[in-house]
């Protein structure tokens, strides 16, 4: 967990220093509605997770086109109360993506896609760690967005997010040709400066 803090901070550090006086930095938070595909076969009765997500955004340019990168505390999984068949991840999510601003005054809705890397920081099956199945600590995704911007300068940032994992999560502890990807859905509130 230590080198994957000192990773995060060490791309913060990069992308602040390479970036264009226009670039912008973002606190962001808000809640994170994870899932998982084939939720279906695993055992037991299981739901979404619901949880949060809270991190840093940095951008660059605030023209039309511009690049992003973040660095967010989030939490994924399903949720079976109180059994062990439940699954709560919780991930440092670090996507890069290219962004659509529209520049309009007071308000500026944009859009963005890119790519995401996302850490494993815990895995809880109930309440213990979960089975070892060979479950990769680093898992990749596509993400998809959009959302508004209200002011100029500094600005309140209001946006919704789904993430389509690509890594197989491995959940299952049987031998199986099921696999398992995050699926979910985040709506977060911020503040740029």
């Amino acid at each position: 967990m230590t080198r994957t803090l000192a990773c995060l901070l060490a791309t913060a550090l990069g992308i602040t220093t390479v970036a264009p006086a226009q670039g912008s930095v973002a606190l962001k938070g808000g809640f994170s509605y994870g899932d998982v595909s084939n939720r279906g076969i695993l055992p037991g009765n299981l739901k979404e997770r619901t949880g949060f997500a809270l991190g840093l955004s940095l951008g660059a340019g605030r023209n039309m086109l511009g690049l992003g990168v973040e660095a967010l505390y989030t939490q994924r999984g399903v949720t079976n109360s109180g059994t062990t068949d439940e699954r709560k991840l919780d991930y440092v999510d670090v996507p890069v993506f290219l962004r659509a601003l529209f520049p309009t005054p007071g308000i500026a809705p944009y859009a963005y896609a890119g790519p995401q890397v996302s850490f494993e920081l815990r895995c809880r099956a109930g309440g213990t760690a979960c089975p070892n199945t060979d479950r990769p600590s680093t898992s990749y995704a596509a993400v998809i967005g959009g959302g508004v911007r209200l002011g100029a300068a500094s600005a309140f940032t209001l946006e919704g997010r789904y993430i389509y994992g690509l890594t197989d999560l491995k959940l299952s502890t049987v031998t199986s040709s099921e696999s398992y990807q995050t699926r979910s859905f985040a709506i977060l509130a911020g503040w740029a400066f």
